[in-house]
């Protein structure tokens, strides 16, 4: 049997689904219908992404910006035109 609890972790494949489908439940279904059928019900697959913005220290970027203000890239002159 199949652990699906939430603290077990799992990320769920189309493929992974069906499977359970078939083993819990007795359904036969194909991965391709399974998506579309989500999908017509409003589920959506986004992959998650890495970040460490929330651990980031506020004054510690201040001071990097406060130093590294008068670099441009690609040569371009420190103008009001090109601050942002």
């Amino acid at each position: 049997m199949l652990d699906v609890s939430a603290e077990a972790g799992i990320t769920w494949s189309a493929w992974a689904l069906c499977d359970w489908l078939r083993v819990e439940r007795g359904v036969e279904i194909s991965a391709d219908w399974l998506s579309e059928l989500l999908h017509r019900e409003g589920f959506r697959w986004k992959r998650t992404r890495d970040s460490m913005r929330h651990k980031a220290d506020p004054v510690l970027q201040q001071a990097a910006r406060a130093q590294l203000g008068d670099l441009r890239p690609c040569g371009r002159p420190h103008t009001p035109e090109n601050v942002t």
